[in-house]
């Protein structure tokens, strides 16, 4: 017997979701004094230099940590969240070690 599945919420809410979710993780210069240097660059990469897919996507997922969670909210396999979220981290960390080597120099 197969487990009933429960349709993704309608994109709308999800939409409504990652905007009010968006406000928390919104890039505030202030950061600097408040948090380590390494977080508020994090959070400069993320809202600064990320694209417009990867960016919900990866908020969406700090809020919810699941991966069958967030992949049932967006209809979509565990397995699929899974690798872009690892694709993301990857990007993020990426362009945080050139930003540091620039600095660096």
């Amino acid at each position: 017997m197969s487990k009933p599945t429960t349709p993704p919420p309608p994109l709308a809410e999800t939409v409504r979701e990652y905007k009010d979710i968006r406000e928390e993780y919104k890039y505030d210069d202030s950061i600097f004094n408040d948090e380590p240097e390494r977080v508020a660059q994090i959070k400069y990469i993320v809202n600064n230099r990320l694209n417009l897919v990867d960016r919900p996507l990866i908020i969406l997922y700090a809020d919810c940590q699941n991966y069958r969670k967030l992949g049932e909210r967006l209809g979509v396999s565990h397995t699929t969240i899974f690798k872009e979220i690892r694709r993301i981290r990857k990007d993020i960390l990426q362009i945080y070690d050139d930003m540091n080597k620039n600095t660096k120099k």
